[in-house]
């Protein structure tokens, strides 16, 4: 999960040296939401409204749906 939010890095603060746990209390809401997930969609919106709530700034949902996708994928399909 952490390896897919920090290379995502939404608002570029790794990119301008914050420390590498920059996004570590809403990966922890990521992880609970994805627990709980039964598909990518619902791990999507629940990326888009952690930040949203976070970083008080829209997030484009299409982009949170790629990151919830590889988190899925990574998750479930590459278990295969």
């Amino acid at each position: 999960m952490t390896k897919h939010i920090n290379n995502w890095d939404s608002i570029y603060l790794l990119a301008v040296g914050a420390p590498d746990d920059e996004y570590e209390y809403e990966i922890e809401q990521i992880v609970e939401a994805v627990l709980e997930s039964k598909e990518e969609i619902e791990i999507a919106e629940a990326i888009q409204s952690i930040f949203e709530f976070s970083f008080t700034r829209g997030f484009d949902f299409d982009k949170c749906y790629t990151i919830a996708k590889s988190i899925w994928e990574e998750l479930y399909l590459d278990k295969k």
